[in-house]
């Protein structure tokens, strides 16, 4: 068996790292989608919820970050920033990071 180039290795890992796939959220087991933005100075690795949104929706406060899940039927789809630049010309469906959801708080501790 011939092992690979260190180089063809690196960007095998590279590729599979920016697929999107779904994960559960360690944290809250919600359903998630995850990847890394293709950037190769600075990727992100981001987990977002799996519902696309309304542009319109976005928070004004921009708390949590909004991505574009790009691709198509043939290839595999990756999570690129919403910059102010793509967003004026993007068809894609828009996610936001996910934010997992308060948990209870105890009301009397033993």
């Amino acid at each position: 068996m011939t092992r690979l180039p260190p180089h063809v290795l690196a960007e095998r890992i590279a590729r599979a790292a920016e697929t999107v796939r779904r994960e559960p959220c360690p944290r809250c087991g919600a359903d998630t989608l995850v990847a890394r933005t293709p950037d190769r100075v600075a990727a992100v690795d981001v987990r977002a919820d799996p519902t696309p949104i309304d542009p319109a929706d976005i928070p004004a406060g921009r708390a949590r970050l909004a991505w574009c899940l790009t691709g198509s039927a043939h290839g595999p789809q990756r999570i690129r920033w919403r910059d102010r630049w793509h967003a004026r010309v993007c068809t894609h469906p828009v996610l936001i990071d996910h934010a997992c959801k308060p948990q209870p708080v105890q009301g009397v501790l033993l």
